[in-house]
């Protein structure tokens, strides 16, 4: 196989492959296997014709082109390590001639990463917040998911829920048409349209009403939007909301242990005082990343880039097709174009990408390692709680390596935090690691993909 590479340009270089004869023959030895079992040869019987009769028959390009997506991927890996370059992400191979085989494999390379002075970042950490009325909030949103709907005689008021037929019009054109529509009357949800709950307010059951609405101009939907629509609504039943009075009894009722109001108003205050603590972590941790960013340089591949801007919009693809959604329905309700859509995913893309190789950076130059130790730690720790023994799952290759990126993660974002607080180096990397890391996001875990597959431009 002979192998030329171009100068590297924005991190970034090309490889010319052609093969030989001899590096053919175990290639075109795999189509055989492929083709034979499924083509008739006249005078042998399936499976049975020898390669020379099946390349005379089927044909050598053809047999070439069975295997060309598995062939192609396989030589530019092999070329890489050959080359000895530290590529990540997926190289983009583009075909050229057959015979002999000669093809270009594009190889975005591992991005340079200038930290610049982060170790003179400094940011202080805020007091976590507690609203005074914070533990009265969350009563109340308890009472609120154990009450009950009772029916009621009186006209809607906002807080009922009630089933009604409505129809609503926009000139000649039908925009909602439901005859048994359950709708819980309330002015912040703003649904179907903003400002339909109000109008709803003082409608008595089985009085047919009618009344105009004009749906704003930023409405989601361009062609409704700055419309005025009419709306026939005839109420089948009201029903308001019984709230349970708040004592011990109501504390029993929660179902989690508390015998009196007093227990879970305490519980509550520690639940509150948790969360303010870790959202306090969270704001405290994303404000030195920022500053880390500001101060570090990265030069990416154009081509990981894309790669990574592509994955992000079919990963979205994906979710909406599983949500039974269309995707020009869900792009109208975000009110953006699929161009903006793309554009913002590759902006998304690029934050991504140089955020997880800068606190790689950041880890290699600390000297932040995870042990096998800490890996096996934190596996005993997530199973601590379960009755059964440690699965064997827990202990495979792809499990492992999670753990330990994302162990790495933490380790990287505490070094941070004493960084930002003026801590020496020692003072700050014994800490065990912290479950609720919001740095153990795995969408921000460093990532090195690998290259074992390419895209075929034939």
């Amino acid at each position: 196989m002979k192998i030329t590479q171009d100068d590297v340009v924005d991190r970034q270089t090309v490889l010319h492959i052609e093969l030989e004869d001899n590096d053919m023959d175990p290639y075109l030895d795999k189509a055989y296997h492929r083709v034979v079992q499924r083509v008739n040869v006249p005078g042998f019987r399936k499976g049975k014709a020898p390669r020379r009769i099946i390349e005379q028959y089927f044909g050598r390009e053809s047999m070439l082109n069975e295997i060309l997506d598995s062939m192609l991927p396989e030589l530019t890996n092999q070329a890489i390590n050959e080359k000895d370059l530290d590529a990540v992400g997926l190289p983009s191979i583009e075909m050229e001639e057959l015979d002999p085989l000669q093809f270009s494999a594009t190889v975005p390379l591992r991005p340079e990463v200038d930290l610049g002075g982060y170790s003179e970042i400094r940011i202080a950490k805020d007091q976590p917040k507690i609203e005074d009325d914070a533990i009265d909030s969350r009563i109340e949103q308890l009472q609120l998911s154990v009450a009950t709907w009772e029916p009621t005689e009186r006209p809607v008021e906002i807080g009922d829920m009630i089933t009604a037929q409505i129809k609503g019009t926009v000139g000649e054109k039908t925009i909602f048409d439901e005859s048994d529509a359950v709708y819980l009357v309330n002015e912040e949800i703003g649904r179907p349209f903003p400002g339909f709950s109000e109008k709803l307010v003082g409608m008595e059951a089985d009085k047919p009403s009618q009344f105009d609405l004009s749906i704003p101009e930023d409405f989601a939907d361009p062609d409704l939007a700055n419309q005025d629509a009419s709306f026939d609504v005839t109420i089948k039943d009201i029903k308001a909301r019984v709230l349970p009075e708040i004592d011990d009894a109501f504390a029993k009722g929660i179902g989690e242990g508390y015998e009196t109001l007093s227990d879970l108003k305490e519980e509550i205050q520690k639940s509150i005082e948790t969360e303010a603590e870790e959202e306090s972590t969270k704001t405290h941790r994303e404000s030195i990343v920022e500053a880390l960013m500001e101060t570090a340089k990265v030069e990416m591949p154009a081509l990981l880039l894309q790669h990574e801007a592509e994955h992000m919009v079919e990963e979205q693809e994906r979710m909406i097709s599983q949500a039974k959604m269309n995707m020009d329905d869900y792009l109208i309700s975000l009110g953006k174009t699929r161009e903006e859509f793309v554009e913002e995913s590759k902006t998304e893309a690029s934050d991504r990408l140089k955020r997880s190789f800068v606190l790689a950076k950041l880890a290699e130059e600390e000297g932040i390692e995870v042990s096998d130790e800490a890996i096996d730690d934190r596996i005993s720790e997530m199973f601590s709680n379960a009755e059964q023994e440690i699965p064997e799952s827990s202990q495979n290759d792809q499990m492992r390596d999670y753990l330990s990126r994302s162990l790495l993660m933490e380790e990287t974002m505490k070094k941070l935090e004493g960084i930002a607080a003026g801590e020496s180096g020692e003072d700050n990397t014994d800490q065990g690691p912290d479950t609720n890391d919001a740095a153990s996001d795995p969408d921000d875990d460093i990532k090195d993909e690998e290259t074992e597959e390419g895209e075929v431009n034939a």
